[in-house]
């Protein structure tokens, strides 16, 4: 998952280099990020002992990390549309990423699919422990919407090395390039 830190670590080093300043950043007022750490709060609480190992938990906690997605995506609406005129079409482009996961997962049950060969490429056969909640499942012939799945499996050489889906790599892309945008010297979004 570092590996989508990759553009937006690349975007700040650019804006940087063409002269930006980190007061864009700071300037840049983010509407309604309590809900944002808190659907980050959930979704690491949930994922992480004790919970994941809870009875409720593995019931709910699928439909618990979708409705935490669906809060991100709100947070990320609420902030890409339109203020005195502008809309934040790098926020834009983050939120279809948020809804492209949130769609496939979703369609298949509050868990994301993910490639079995993609997995074994990153962390051998044995990465998934079914005594544990996770927010991943292996496709199998009924799997909805698969291409949306994680099916990209990152480069070994990257630190902690994951399976990212086409949501993931969208939402990278919108995050990075909200980052170069404030930070650039000017025409800074509104």
């Amino acid at each position: 998952m570092l590996g989508l830190l990759a553009p937006t670590l690349v975007a700040v080093v650019a804006a940087f280099a063409l002269g930006g300043s980190r007061q864009g950043l700071l300037d840049g007022r983010i509407r309604g990020w309590p809900a944002a750490v808190g659907a980050f709060a959930v979704e690491l609480a949930l994922y992480n002992p004790p919970l994941d190992h809870q009875p409720l938990a593995l019931q709910i906690g699928p439909w618990v990390w979708l409705a935490s997605r669906t809060l991100l995506l709100a947070v990320l609406l609420a902030n890409a549309l339109p203020r005195r005129g502008a809309v934040c079409w790098p926020l834009l482009i983050a939120a279809g990423g948020v809804a492209l996961n949130s769609l496939v997962i979703a369609g298949n049950g509050g868990h994301m699919p993910q490639s079995a060969a993609a997995a074994v490429a990153v962390w051998g056969a044995n990465h998934i422990d079914p005594d544990r909640l996770q927010n991943v499942a292996p496709m199998g012939p009924d799997t909805w919407m698969p291409w949306l799945g994680d099916i990209f499996p990152e480069p070994a050489w990257l630190p902690r090395p994951n399976v990212v889906s086409v949501g993931d790599l969208v939402l990278a892309t919108g995050i990075a390039a909200w980052a170069f945008s404030f930070l650039r010297p000017s025409n800074r979004p509104s």
